[in-house]
């Protein structure tokens, strides 16, 4: 009976594992398609069939191949050269850097006030209200955040990019409820009695603990960061503060799209997301399933 059970689990196991695997290579086809395509001549990009397997090599009677096609590294090479990539990914960073460092510092402490603030007369009633922005379509702000940020003479600097939306009503709500599950009070009130003054308590004891918490939210902030295309184009009006999705966007001609170089300002541009999610991703998935828990 139980070397039955022991194969009707093995058995359930690989049939899950096997759609593991298709899942798994499902969503990854568009980016092995972007990047085989970012290898390729525009006249081979169109080509039927247009080839799935790159090699390096030297171009011959290959070409007419169904599966390989000689990779072609002039569409990077084009990219760093005729338009102003390094410049549009050092915007970006700095953004990111920014906007993510600003948003982690404001929502903890705001999560930390509504989770720990026992004292703080109104606070439940706050809360609600900051929970009711998130009802409110971005639209709507729209045109009163770019007035004041017109106003404040920010515009086509990088503040009109980090400060609107810092203090989001998600990442608040986020830690608020990482923070009143996992950091007890009784922790908080030995530190008081030692002495500690509440920001000390939020930056010593609050933040080591929220690591994960941190971590899940850094991670979904700098992806909107990254591919924040629509407010790059409101509030950045020159060439030399351009980001990597109005770059990617303006390669797109009126007339004529080099879709070699999109491909490859494409591949380029979303290499760090990747990267940061592969080097952070056991904090992403440890913040999500940690801060699904209700306080």
């Amino acid at each position: 009976m139980k070397a039955h059970r022991a194969a009707v689990a093995r058995r359930e196991r690989a049939v899950l594992y096997s759609l593991f695997v298709i899942a798994t290579l499902v969503f990854l086809f568009p980016y092995y398609w972007l990047a085989t395509n970012s290898l390729k001549s525009e006249e081979r990009i169109f080509r039927t069939p247009p080839g799935l397997i790159p090699y390096f090599g030297v171009d011959g009677t290959s070409s007419e191949q169904d599966v390989l096609f000689p990779a072609d590294l002039s569409n990077f090479r084009d990219v760093f050269t005729k338009t102003p990539f390094v410049r549009a990914f050092f915007n970006s960073v700095v953004i990111a850097v920014g906007h993510v460092g600003l948003s982690l510092f404001l929502c903890s402490l705001g999560g930390y006030a509504f989770a720990k603030a026992h004292r703080a007369p109104g606070r439940e009633l706050l809360f609600k209200i900051v929970l009711g922005t998130m009802l409110i379509p971005g639209a709507v702000t729209l045109i009163p955040v770019l007035m004041i940020v017109s106003r404040l003479g920010m515009m086509n600097t990088y503040w009109a990019m980090i400060l609107p939306g810092a203090a989001s009503a998600f990442g608040i709500f986020w830690l608020r409820q990482y923070i009143a599950a996992h950091v007890p009070d009784e922790l908080l009130e030995a530190a008081r009695i030692d002495g500690c003054t509440e920001f000390s308590i939020y930056w010593r004891i609050v933040l080591p603990v929220i690591k994960p918490a941190l971590g899940a939210l850094a991670i979904l902030l700098l992806i909107g960061c990254w591919n924040n295309l629509m407010w790059a184009f409101i509030m950045l009006r020159t060439e030399n503060m351009y980001t990597l999705p109005m770059l990617i966007y303006m390669l797109q001609g009126e007339q004529k799209t080099d879709y070699g170089m999109v491909m490859a300002a494409g591949l380029l541009a979303t290499l760090p997301l990747v990267l940061a999610f592969l080097l952070f991703q056991r904090s992403f998935i440890s913040g999500i399933t940690a801060g699904a828990v209700k306080a």
